[in-house]
């Protein structure tokens, strides 16, 4: 039964890692799916070290080194992410900055055992201490019991911190619907953690209690602890997973709004590469190279020619090369160049493609165009 319940921790960190890895190095995760992405690594490295103690992979002297010198358990910045992953999600511009390290800065309990024991290797190499003849290891184990306090009271203050946020969250800029979700969704997530953190203090009390600890541990090892986590890691994977998909399919549905002044900027800068220096005429013109030359984001580009025109890029575009012909099949001069000529003068690369744009603007096809405008004259397609 034991060896069935270690593989549940052991699958529980590797889905942990593949998720976590996943949300964090993909680069349109959100800001806030990174944070729950480093919350599921973190959990997921402290339920790797339970499998290995209970599966005796540390047992040996590389693994007695390994557990000495590699922090598995890094629990202290657990409670910073949870509080901001929530100010993340009520604030999208929302950034861990230099001042915000100080939260971060008692992981020094994470890490100070370690460090106690690279030093020990050091003395035991130069021979200060002699390696059999210390209680180097009993302090080690002693100390890493007793750093659950602080880790068990730095997850319930920021939950506090946490619950005291959300209780005055109101995200600028959203819809009822969204801030609902959002705000529902924050407080099942808190409220997730705080269950699994009063479960930590039920067992946190006789661990750290002399004369239960080692009764607690022979009776019951870690599962009444890590069996839960394993639970908050696939909950919490499986719920990142679906958050950062259902944010991406917002972003692409929801159109981005932008102030006034700005599209009064981009529209007086478009029209100035339209009318005056004829950026149409460029056959190899995109949306990304005339936002470069306009030296605005082709998103903020799209959005201003959608609000000012009601066309997409390629229509617009289109309209400034038909409205060109269309004076030049109207002028005199006109007989000297075929229809096809001023088309591909005028920045259109193909003539199908020219011959679908001028009839779509126009509702006829040039000929018709040039016999209603010009007398009957027509000229060679």
């Amino acid at each position: 039964m034991t060896r069935f319940l270690d593989n549940l921790i052991l699958v529980g960190a590797l889905q942990g890692f593949v998720v976590g890895l996943l949300v964090v190095m993909n680069s349109r995760t959100t800001y806030a799916g990174r944070i729950l992405g480093f919350l599921l690594l973190i959990m997921a490295l402290a339920c790797l070290k339970i499998y290995l103690m209970n599966t005796d992979a540390l047992a040996n002297p590389v693994g007695l080194l390994i557990d000495a010198f590699v922090p598995f358990m890094i629990i202290m910045p657990v409670g910073p992410l949870i509080y901001f992953y929530c100010r993340s999600e009520t604030d999208r511009t929302f950034r861990i900055k230099a001042n915000h390290r100080i939260h971060f800065f008692p992981v020094a309990i994470d890490l100070l055992q370690h460090v106690a024991a690279i030093v020990f290797a050091l003395f035991v190499l130069v021979g200060w201490v002699h390696q059999n003849e210390n209680r180097f290891g009993i302090w080690f184990d002693t100390y890493n019991q007793y750093a659950d306090i602080p880790r068990w009271a730095s997850m319930t203050t920021y939950l506090v911190f946490s619950f005291r946020h959300l209780s005055s969250y109101r995200q600028p800029g959203a819809s009822a619907d969204q801030a609902h979700n959002n705000h529902s969704w924050l407080r099942e997530f808190l409220w997730v953690f705080l269950a699994f953190d009063l479960v930590w203090l039920c067992y946190l009390i006789p661990y750290v209690t002399p004369g239960w600890t080692d009764q607690l541990l022979a009776t019951l090892d870690w599962y009444p602890l890590y069996l839960p986590l394993v639970l908050l890691i696939y909950w919490l994977g499986i719920r990142s997973l679906l958050l950062n998909r259902h944010e991406l399919v917002r972003k692409k549905g929801s159109p981005l709004t932008l102030p006034p002044e700005q599209i009064a900027e981009a529209s007086r800068l478009l029209q100035k590469a339209m009318e005056e220096d004829k950026l149409y005429q460029d056959p190899e013109l995109s949306l990304p190279r005339l936002a470069g030359h306009l030296k605005i984001s082709a998103k903020v580009l799209s959005v201003v020619i959608r609000q000012i025109s009601g066309m997409s890029f390629t229509e617009y575009i289109n309209h400034f090369r038909v409205e060109q012909i269309k004076m030049r099949l109207k002028s005199p001069d006109s007989k000297r160049f075929t229809i096809t000529a001023l088309a591909y003068q005028s920045g259109f690369n193909s003539q199908p493609t020219f011959q679908r744009a001028f009839k779509s603007l126009t509702g006829m096809t040039p000929s018709e165009f040039m016999v209603k405008n010009n007398d009957g004259l027509s000229k060679t397609d």
